[in-house]
């Protein structure tokens, strides 16, 4: 990554940083340039701006949806312990019921997926 100097402190061209104009409001960015001596020095995707600081919060996540699961359909998991199971799903107690009569709380579960008959060749 390419690093600026700027009065003292070096920055990362590329980064996440936070932008103001000094009025209390504060924009987050991507650091592009360094414009020496101008009253509007630190470039973004946006602008040109008067103050730069380091942009501390978290830039959010991308998780997998959770499964629906659908009253008397069959799907496979992982439990908590670790154990891989199939059982068919119950609303009315929101439980997976599997083979040996043990019940799953599928809240609980990893890797939930519905299970399909395989087309036939």
């Amino acid at each position: 990554m390419k690093t600026i100097k700027d009065k003292g402190k070096v920055y990362q061209a590329g980064a996440v940083y936070e932008f103001s104009d000094g009025d209390n409001h504060w924009c987050v960015g991507i650091l592009k340039a360094i414009y020496q001596g101008s009253d509007y020095p630190y470039k973004n995707q946006c602008g040109d701006y008067k103050h730069i600081r380091v942009y501390e919060a978290s830039l959010g996540t991308i998780e997998e949806a959770p499964v629906e699961l659908i009253d008397g359909e069959c799907y496979q998991c992982t439990d908590q312990l670790g154990n891989e199971r199939k059982g068919f799903f119950v609303a009315e107690n929101d439980r997976l019921y599997c083979h040996a009569g043990v019940i799953v709380d599928p809240s609980r579960c990893t890797n939930i997926k519905l299970l399909t008959v395989g087309e036939q060749k």
